[in-house]
């Protein structure tokens, strides 16, 4: 415990600190939004194979369309 406190010290003597924990914030950021982006696509999978995939319905045209059969 006291080597840690010793290079915590020596760390931020030389003015590194700052860095590492930039860094240290960094890729937990990075590991957080990583696994959050994994479940949301598990999730998304996982609802698709329960519900199937969804079929879009076109909505038929209310306008009437007249052939010309006599010209």
């Amino acid at each position: 415990m006291i080597v840690f406190v010793l290079l915590l010290i020596l760390l931020a003597v030389l003015g590194i600190l700052g860095t590492i924990v930039k860094v240290a914030l960094g890729v937990a950021l990075g590991i957080v939004l990583g696994v959050a982006a994994i479940g949301a696509l598990v999730a998304w999978r996982v609802r698709r194979a329960i519900r199937g995939p969804r079929r879009r319905r076109v909505r038929g045209s209310n306008v009437e369309v007249v052939d010309r059969r006599y010209r």
